[in-house]
C-alpha cells in the first residue's frame, strides 16, 4: 500500500509540473477568474448531463430554466418565467415568459416554442435521455403564445419545482440550435440564454466562457473564467499555492494549512453527494446475496471514511442525506464483523474465499478507499483486485456491469426523487440491479402529495435497497473551496455548488 502510495505522489507531481507549464503558456488574460474543476466535461447538453460535479456548474452559466434557485439557497425564484400558475388539480401548470431574452451567437429571441422542444425531447422515449426518468410525468408542453406555455402532466409531479425545474432537466435549450447543428454537435457548442456564452474548449485542458453582452439580466462580475480539469488533489494545491488558478481543491488532510495561511480562504457546506461501495449482481460473486451481505460485514466504513476525508466528512449508513424527506433514522449500522463475514462466505459454499475486481476513478479520494477496502477485505479471505480508470471509462465499464464492484459518487438535490429514481429503471444502474416493488414505489412518490406519505414511501423503497444489499454507503461528504484571499467567492448554494456569475475579484 505504501508503494502504491509514493508511486502515485510521483506521477502527482510530475502532472503538476506538466500542468503549469501548460498554465504558463497560456497566461491569465485580463478580468479573468479562473476555477479548477474535477476532471472535464463529456458534454455541454443539460438533457444528456453525465455528472453534476463535472458539468452542472458550468451549464448553470450557459443555460437558465424557467426557474431557479437563488444564489445561495434552495429558494426557488422566477427565472426566464416572469410568472406562473398550477390549476387547481396540479396537473398542469402555465408559465409566462420574460419576452426579449435573447439565446446566444444570434439565434434569436427564446419563445414557448424552445420551452417545449427543451422538455419534451428529454420525456421522448425516442431520444434516449438519461433524464427521461425526471419527466415520465410530463404528457405535453401546449404553446398557447409566442410568451405563454403550458405543462400538461399525466399524474401531480410533487418534484417539479424541487429538482425538476431548478435542475438542468429545467434548463431551456435553442430549438432552433439543436435542429440545426443536431445534438451531437451541440453537446461540444451549447446555445442557451446563461449569463456566460462559450468561447472554447480544449478536451481535459479548458472551458473558457466569456459574458454574454446580450444576458438579460444582472451582469456578470467576471468577464471571462476558464475552468481547468485538474484530477489530482495535489496537482490542485500546487497551482493554489503558485497563483495559477484562483479557486480550488486540496486533499482533505491538508485542509488545515490553507486555512492557517493567510493568502488563502477555506470555505465548506455539507456536500449533497452520496459515495458508496457497489456490487454488480449480474454475474458471480455478487449474483450471490451472501457473499454481498459478506463483503458489507468485511468492510469498516468508519476506517474507510477517516482515511479518504481526514474526519471532514461523516459515514452515512442508507442513500439519503440527514434532513431530506424520508431519511431513515432507525436504519441498520453494519460494522465491521469478520467472522460474521466468513461464515455467510461458508455458507455461501466459499469458505476458502474468494477474488473481488473493483473499479475507481481516477481521484485521490475514491483510490485511498479502495487501498483500505482491500486492505480490509483481505482479513475475511477476500482478494480485492483494484483498478483505477480514467473517469470516462470508469463510467462506460461500471455501466456496463464490466467490474464485480466499483466506487462511485453523485451529487444530488434536495428531493428524495432525484436521489432515487436512478435505480428504479435502466439508463443509469452500475450494479444492475433490478427490483419491481423498488420501481413502483419510486413512481408512486413522485405523485404523492402528502408529505408524510411521501416520505413513508422512500423509507420503504430504502429497505428495499438494505434487503438487496448492493450497495455499502460511505459517507455524504463536505464540499471544500480554497480561495486566493483576493477573490470574492460570491454566493454559495448550501450544498457548497459555486455561482461563477455572482464571483469576482477584490
Amino acid at each position: 500500500m505504501k508503494r502504491g502510495i509514493m508511486i502515485g505522489k510521483m506521477v502527482a507531481i510530475v502532472t503538476a509540473i506538466l500542468l503549469l507549464i501548460s498554465f504558463s503558456v497560456s497566461a491569465r488574460e485580463k478580468n479573468e477568474l479562473r476555477i479548477a474543476t474535477w476532471e472535464d466535461v463529456n458534454t455541454f447538453d443539460p438533457g444528456w448531463m453525465t455528472s453534476g460535479e463535472r458539468e452542472l456548474t458550468i451549464m448553470t452559466c450557459l443555460y437558465n430554466g424557467l426557474v431557479k434557485y437563488k444564489e445561495g439557497s434552495w429558494e426557488v425564484v422566477p427565472d426566464l418565467a416572469a410568472s406562473w400558475k398550477v390549476s387547481r388539480d396540479g396537473k398542469s401548470v402555465t408559465f409566462h415568459l420574460r419576452k426579449g431574452v435573447q439565446f446566444h451567437k444570434g439565434y434569436g429571441e427564446l419563445t414557448a416554442e424552445d420551452v417545449k422542444f427543451s422538455l419534451e425531447r428529454m420525456s421522448d422515449p425516442k431520444q434516449k435521455s438519461p433524464e427521461k426518468g425526471q419527466w415520465k410525468l410530463l404528457d405535453h408542453v401546449e404553446v398557447i403564445d409566442r410568451y405563454t406555455a403550458k405543462l400538461v402532466l399525466k399524474n401531480q409531479k410533487v418534484n417539479l419545482f424541487t429538482s425538476a425545474l431548478p435542475m438542468n432537466t429545467g434548463m431551456i435549450v435553442s430549438k432552433k440550435a439543436v435542429e440545426e447543428m443536431g445534438r451531437e454537435k451541440f453537446s461540444r457548442n451549447p446555445i442557451g440564454t446563461g449569463p456566460y456564452e462559450l468561447a472554447s474548449w480544449e478536451p481535459k485542458t479548458h472551458v473558457k466562457l466569456i459574458t454574454f453582452k446580450d444576458y438579460w439580466g444582472e451582469k456578470p462580475k467576471t468577464k471571462k473564467i476558464t475552468f481547468l480539469p485538474i484530477v489530482e488533489d495535489s496537482t490542485c494545491e500546487t497551482a493554489l499555492k503558485t497563483g495559477e488558478i484562483d479557486v480550488g481543491r486540496s486533499a482533505p488532510v491538508n485542509f488545515k494549512s490553507f486555512r492557517k495561511n493567510a493568502r488563502f480562504k477555506v470555505y465548506s457546506r455539507p456536500a449533497l453527494k452520496t459515495y458508496w461501495l457497489g456490487m454488480t449482481l449480474s454475474h458471480p460473486p455478487f449474483s450471490n446475496l451472501k457473499l454481498r451481505q459478506a463483503f458489507r460485514y468485511a468492510v469498516n466504513v468508519d476506517r474507510i471514511v477517516e482515511a479518504a476525508f481526514y474526519g471532514t466528512a461523516k459515514r452515512a449508513d442508507t442513500i439519503l442525506p440527514p434532513g431530506l424527506p424520508g431519511y431513515w433514522t432507525d436504519r441498520p449500522v453494519y460494522n465491521q464483523d469478520i467472522e460474521k463475514a466468513k461464515s455467510l462466505m461458508t455458507e455461501a459454499g466459499k469458505s476458502h474465499g474468494f477474488k473481488v475486481k473493483l473499479y475507481v476513478p481516477a481521484s485521490d479520494a475514491e483510490k485511498i478507499m479502495a487501498e483500505v477496502i482491500k486492505a480490509d477485505a483481505v482479513e475475511a479471505g477476500i482478494d480485492v483486485e483494484i483498478e483505477v480508470k480514467e473517469i470516462g471509462a470508469f463510467n462506460e465499464a461500471a455501466n456496463k456491469g464490466q467490474t464485480d464492484a466499483y466506487i462511485q459518487f453523485y451529487t444530488a438535490t434536495v428531493d428524495p426523487d432525484y436521489i432515487m429514481r436512478w435505480f428504479a429503471g435502466t439508463s443509469w444502474n452500475p450494479s444492475q440491479w433490478r427490483n419491481a416493488r423498488y420501481a413502483e414505489l419510486i413512481k408512486k412518490g413522485a405523485s404523492e402529495i402528502d408529505p408524510k406519505k411521501r416520505a413513508n414511501i422512500y423509507l420503504e423503497a430504502q429497505k428495499e435497497i438494505d434487503k438487496d444489499c448492493w450497495a455499502i454507503w460511505l459517507t455524504h461528504g463536505t464540499k471544500f473551496w480554497i480561495a486566493q484571499k483576493k477573490i470574492n467567492i460570491g454566493k454559495i448554494y448550501p450544498n457548497g455548488r459555486l455561482a461563477p456569475w455572482t464571483m469576482g475579484l477584490k
